[in-house]
């Protein structure tokens, strides 16, 4: 397989990456990157007819990503937000595993897509072990393993990143009984942890619209030391709870940024510094406070009313939560005298108050957070914008409806914006 890649890749370059056919399933390349791995033909052409737009969205990442992989590999990518020292911190990571790992785990990673964007992660997984993808790999049990969760908890370090998760979002993992079956060989976590970091580069720099900077290296290095400080202290549930819930409070500022998009910005002109970011968000604040007569104290805030907030994990509310924000969506660096709407901190707020209103304050479980008929950000017109305010928002927040998942021992919370899009 190794070989094989190799050579096909070395006959494509990015701009075919980004710009291939329309339909791509008629060139060539794709054609033999199904030789290389046939078990995929069904899947995937059950996925061009599903939905041609995400099929051919998928493919492009994958081929892309593959590339990357291949000129990392052989110490001919350059990027213009990455030092060489970057480069060759990244180059290195990829060094540290076997070529098929990775492979594998770029070729197979996004396989849900085509049937659940929203819960891809699990169904890849899933689709992986029901038709034992994998049997065709000189794998061992273990390793076969370690990729499938790999693949299943792909976007864990990019969301804690962005704030979409918290570290809190771990417990989903220790539900899961074969990763605790994986992490039983302490080896086996620490190489799941450092492959997860490894391939998220990959995986970001898989997106031709995406950038990363020098800083991505310093920041994921302290989330890939916080992930395994907290998977050592198993079987210690207790404790892993209490450390993750730590971990998440103390992130509360930059998770609420991530929305501002301090993750990618922050430290790349000099006035991006955390603290501006920080700023930005409680001075949104102010006016409300003060307009009530009330004292504006940020501590006392979080503690009150942002208190319960580590518990939810966001499913693809990235683009959702900036909108609030600034009311559109753009990849861009704030200015010095930006300013941005309540409605941020208002819609973080609201949730958290919802965890008090359903009574259930003490129960350290996970919330996940699902925005149903929500258009993407591509699709939302002015109009549905205008919709998206807090008296809007809170009645959608309040019927919001809450299942417990009893397999997974967590809860997932719907938020149907079915009623804005009326007349839209």
């Amino acid at each position: 397989m190794q070989k094989q890649l190799a050579e096909l890749f070395a006959e494509i370059d990015l701009l075919w990456c980004d710009n291939p056919e329309k339909e791509i399933h008629k060139s060539t390349n794709y054609q033999k990157l199904l030789v290389i791995f046939p078990n995929l033909q069904i899947l995937f052409q059950e996925g061009l007819e599903r939905d041609s737009f995400e099929f051919y969205r998928t493919m492009r990442h994958i081929f892309r990503s593959l590339k990357i992989y291949f000129i990392l590999q052989d110490g001919t990518f350059t990027y213009k937000s990455l030092s060489t020292d970057s480069i060759q911190k990244l180059q290195l990571k990829i060094s540290k595993f076997s070529d098929k790992y990775l492979l594998i785990i770029l070729m197979y990673h996004d396989l849900g897509k085509l049937i659940d964007r929203k819960t891809h992660t699990f169904e890849s997984s899933r689709v992986i072990k029901e038709n034992d993808l994998f049997n065709c790999f000189d794998l061992s049990s273990d390793e076969k393993l370690l990729i499938r969760k790999v693949i299943e908890y792909h976007l864990l370090f990019a969301t804690i990143y962005t704030g979409e998760s918290t570290f809190f979002g771990i417990l989903s993992l220790l539900n899961d009984k074969e990763f605790i079956q994986l992490i039983s060989d302490q080896k086996n976590m620490l190489i799941f942890v450092d492959l997860l970091e490894t391939f998220t580069y990959i995986d970001i720099l898989g997106y031709p619209y995406a950038q990363i900077f020098d800083h991505y290296l310093k920041y994921y290095g302290e989330i890939n030391q916080k992930l395994k400080n907290l998977l050592e202290l198993w079987p210690k549930r207790d404790d892993i709870i209490a450390l993750a819930k730590s971990y998440s409070l103390e992130w509360t500022d930059w998770r609420l940024a991530g929305a501002l998009r301090i993750f990618q910005f922050v430290e790349t002109k000099p006035h991006l510094t955390k603290q501006f970011y920080y700023n930005v968000l409680k001075e949104s604040l102010r006016p409300i406070y003060q307009a009530s007569e009330l004292i504006f104290d940020w501590t006392v805030i979080k503690n009150t009313d942002l208190t319960n907030i580590y518990k939810f994990q966001l499913k693809y509310a990235l683009a959702f939560l900036l909108i609030l924000a600034l009311g559109e969506f753009k990849r861009f660096r704030l200015k010095e005298n930006q300013n941005i709407s309540p409605k941020l901190m208002q819609f973080w707020m609201l949730l958290s108050n919802e965890v008090k209103k359903r009574n259930l304050t003490e129960l350290e479980v996970v919330w996940n957070v699902y925005f149903q008929r929500l258009p993407l950000w591509s699709n939302m017109t002015k109009k549905f914008i205008k919709k998206l305010e807090i008296d809007s928002l809170k009645p959608i927040i309040d019927n919001a409806i809450l299942k417990f998942d009893a397999e997974k021992k967590e809860y997932n919370l719907i938020l149907d914006f079915t009623n804005l899009l009326d007349g839209d």
